[in-house]
């Protein structure tokens, strides 16, 4: 997969290492947004990515109450198991750990990931 614009590939593993924040522009700059919503999550090419390139990458889920960076629907979980439930840490963005069959972590916002561009409508 590559990070450059390719229209054959909808999804996009960018290895560069950004803030939640940084990551959510640049994809809004050169695709749609972050990767959103569980249907995204699940698309095989997504699954390929996963077992093929890194260990983790930041998705579009974010905490306010928990949305999605796109708008869509937040009704379905996939949580690790260790997921610490951010009661009092007001900027909790979550990533996708690909050897925890895509499970999802709460990470602190700032912290340094690569992440997962998607491009398409918005939901």
């Amino acid at each position: 997969y590559s990070t450059e614009t390719n229209t054959t590939h909808k999804y996009h593993l960018i290895k560069e290492m950004k803030t939640w924040q940084e990551a959510q522009s640049y994809c809004r700059e050169n695709h749609t947004d972050l990767i959103s919503g569980t249907k995204q999550l699940e698309d095989e090419e997504v699954k390929k990515m996963m077992n093929s390139k890194s260990d983790y990458a930041y998705i579009g889920l974010f905490r306010d109450t928990w949305r999605w960076s796109d708008g869509s629907s937040f009704s379905f979980r996939h949580w690790n198991k260790n997921f610490n439930n951010p009661k009092s840490i007001s900027d909790e963005c979550a990533m996708t750990v690909f050897d925890d069959g895509g499970r999802w972590t709460n990470v602190n916002c700032t912290e340094r990931k690569p992440f997962i561009c998607y491009d398409g409508e918005m939901l």
